[in-house]
């Protein structure tokens, strides 16, 4: 017999069904929590509703039912211990369950990569080898800036410019043959062709992704040798306020005198802030970054001796539909640096400013469209006096500007994508040393289509194609490439790649007009120059054990036609040509093992082999042997973690310019080639979790104390200590 109680419950139940909706006790949000090296699912996985008391635990299974949700748009947090936290939007209701993939913080071997095809892939997945900087590498590495964080790579080499900065080389390739963006754009302000690495603090990025190899069927210009790109912070963290304080300085000659944490006159002080926040459909992001520091003497013949940087960055994300979202971005860059040579004193002012929209909106499960426009504008301005009169020798200003536009569409079903997409720029560019400071410009278009297809669910291939033509090209310039990957196994790998690229001739190439009588010398351009060409391939294999361990080997090499180099026409007198052909070749290999849940282990080595086919010379300023070794350690409780790193350079031929001293306006100076001694830098860096919202960092970088003065940038043995504290939030 049914019960009274029993029967108002079954006249209830469906009464409730019905009237739920009306009455606004609102809809379910469910969905599944996977880890993102395993595929298995995660339990006790906090899902969190942000500005609601609405929440939930993932159970064994990874899965998560939210109930009684209002209609609208809401921002949802995934939090777990050992795992980077994510932030993603939910429209409601929600057509399909929600599907999260979660990234342990600390052991890390696989990543969403999405530079190599320009479509997100799994790191292991990607048919396009892909060398990976996380943010737990970043955080190991105590680096302030992207210079600093690349110097630690094996096959990659950063030296201190004497017009200021950090530029790189990788795998012996100037850095002017490596294409440098920020979230898949181009970074502007290449003074003498080349972007200083140091105007990128850490502060600002999630990961770096690095593509060795010609890559300009995607990316156009300069990315004839490879690609960084650099990928801002994605996730909005859990406390919306964030300071960070840092200072640094010097414990041996020639910067002993630098530290002195109580002096605010001496060594480097660095503040950073990072402020996040949602409301409903709308995600911000900024970050603000000042450092000021002085004594950072770096060559022979020039001392950095003050210098003040600060940058901020911000960005927005609105959550318009389920299918349509746009971004907006925007930043800058500022700095002043002081220096001092026997001959004379100078002070560099840079000034970048960036901005970008993005809309990208999913039209179907299978198509998505995306438009973006972006602009930059870069101000270098360098003043020269002599010290002993105070007469200003020299004022240089530097103005360049970009101004772009770009269409994507991609499409996507069970096996192949499909990538089509244009873009169209104007570059703007002004210099007193070129063309007797005329504006030069540059209107440039390119098309690229790429196909990515997988056949019998182990053998996928990537085949694509540029075109790019500017005002200054007779016909376009065709950039082919064929990638793949073939699945030999459950942990086997084979990759492989072939791809042509190119770089247009600067406007600094072509229509330089210098003469640098202090240093004995001066310089014309070249207008009869023509593009650089490269065609490269590389072949490499993989293992990776889930969780455990991955190894990866590549040979490769790239063949550069028409390569641009510095031709001395008579004593001091030198200009810019192009020579016929020169081989990079080489082998890279790279291990990451977890040796437990405290202790990971990464090793790496890169044998070059670069030489100009003509004469056969080796290629300048590219070490034969490089290797980095890195030991990581966190502690049972998560409270300590610490990383030991080795990084070791055999010996190697560098370019050295010999001035002829007498400060006289005549041109006597001349290039030499010279023998550059073997060396390696051993640093160490640690963190302590004082509180959930206070962590004490510290390090020493240059531990045996190397120190370098004539082709830097190793001046002694260095400290840092630095206090982050996390502000509001849960």
């Amino acid at each position: 017999m049914i019960s009274r109680k029993q029967t108002i419950i079954n006249i209830l139940i469906p009464f409730m069904t019905i009237v739920s909706p009306l009455i606004g006790a609102g809809y379910k949000v469910s969905g599944y929590v996977y880890h993102a090296e395993t595929a298995e699912p995660i339990p006790g996985v906090n899902v969190i509703l942000k500005n609601t008391d609405l929440g939930a635990a993932t159970l064994k299974d990874g899965s998560f039912s939210i109930e009684n949700v209002p209609s609208g748009n809401y921002n949802i947090l995934y939090s777990a211990i050992g795992y980077d936290e994510s932030l993603d939007i939910v429209n409601v209701p929600s057509s399909k369950p929600l599907e999260i993939w979660m990234t342990e913080t600390f052991l890390q071997l696989e990543h969403v990569v999405v530079t190599g095809t320009r479509n997100s892939r799994i790191n292991t997945n990607s048919p396009v080898a892909t060398e990976v900087i996380s943010r737990n590498d970043i955080q190991e590495s105590g680096a302030r800036d992207i210079a600093e964080l690349l110097e630690e790579r094996a096959g990659i080499s950063v030296a201190a410019s004497k017009e200021g900065g950090k530029v790189i080389n990788m795998l012996g390739m100037d850095s002017k043959y490596v294409l440098v963006m920020i979230d898949g754009q181009p970074i502007s302000g290449k003074f003498n062709s080349r972007i200083n690495l140091d105007q990128v603090s850490t502060a600002i990025i999630d990961k770096v992704e690095i593509i060795k190899g010609p890559s300009s069927s995607l990316y156009g210009s300069e990315a004839m040798g490879g690609v960084i790109n650099i990928i801002t912070k994605r996730n909005i963290f859990v406390n919306p306020i964030s300071v960070t304080l840092r200072y640094s300085g010097g414990l041996t000659d020639p910067i002993g005198e630098s530290f002195n944490p109580f002096d605010l006159a001496i060594g480097k002080r660095d503040i950073r802030m990072n402020l996040n926040g949602s409301k409903k459909a709308f995600v911000f992001h900024s970050d603000i970054d000042y450092l000021k520091a002085n004594v950072d003497k770096n060559l022979v013949y020039i001392d950095v001796d003050n210098y003040e940087k600060y940058s901020i960055r911000g960005d927005m994300d609105w959550a318009i539909t389920e299918a349509q979202k746009f971004k907006v971005n925007g930043g800058t860059f500022n700095t002043v640096e002081e220096n001092h040579s026997t001959l004379l004193d100078g002070q560099t002012t840079i000034i970048r400013n960036n901005w970008s929209n993005d809309y990208s909106n999913f039209l179907n499960d299978r198509l998505k469209i995306q438009a973006l426009i972006r602009g930059e504008d870069y101000n270098r301005s360098y003043l020269e006096i002599k010290p002993s009169t105070g007469e200003t020798v020299k004022t240089d200003t530097t103005l360049e500007t970009q101004l772009e536009g770009e269409f994507n569409t991609v499409y996507t079903d069970d096996n192949r994508t499909i990538n089509i997409g244009g873009e169209y720029r104007i570059e703007t560019y002004s210099n007193a040393r070129v063309d007797s400071g005329n504006l030069q410009s540059l209107n440039a278009a390119g098309l690229y289509f790429q196909y990515e297809q997988t056949f019998i669910s182990k053998l996928t291939l990537v085949a694509g194609l540029r075109a790019d033509g500017n005002n200054n090209l007779e016909k376009p310039i065709i950039s082919p490439r064929l990638a793949g990957m073939y699945i030999l196994s459950d942990r086997y790998k084979l990759r492989g790649s072939w791809g042509q690229g190119f770089r247009m001739p600067s406007f600094m190439d072509k229509y330089m007009n210098w003469n640098h009588w202090q240093f004995g010398y001066a310089i014309i351009g070249n207008p009869d120059l023509v593009p650089e060409t490269s065609t490269g391939y590389n072949l490499g294999i993989e293992y990776f054990h889930p969780g455990k361990y991955k190894f990866s080997i590549m040979v490769y090499q790239n063949t550069f036609d028409n390569m641009i180099i510095d031709e001395q026409l008579e004593p001091g007198l030198f200009t810019y040509s192009n020579i016929d052909r020169v081989h990079f070749t080489g082998i890279e290999f790279q291990h990451r093992q977890n040796y437990s849940k405290n202790f990971t282990g990464n090793l790496a080595y890169n044998l070059s082999r670069n030489r100009n086919i003509a004469t056969g010379e080796i290629v300048h300023g590219s070490p034969e042997h490089s290797a980095n070794i890195k030991m990581s350690y966190k502690s049972k409780n998560g409270k300590l973690r610490s990383a030991l790193k080795i990084k070791a350079v055999a010996p190697y031929k560098v370019q050295e310019f010999v001035p002829d001293g007498s400060g006289e306006e005549q041109n006597e100076g001349y290039f030499d080639i010279q023998d550059r001694d073997a060396y390696f830098l051993i640093d160490i860096d640690g963190k302590y979790k004082i509180h959930k919202l206070l962590t004490f960092s510290f390090g020493i970088k240059n531990i045996q104390d190397t120190v370098d003065s004539q082709y830097g940038p190793f001046i002694g043995r260095t400290v840092y200590f630095e206090l982050g504290n996390k502000l509001g939030g849960y």
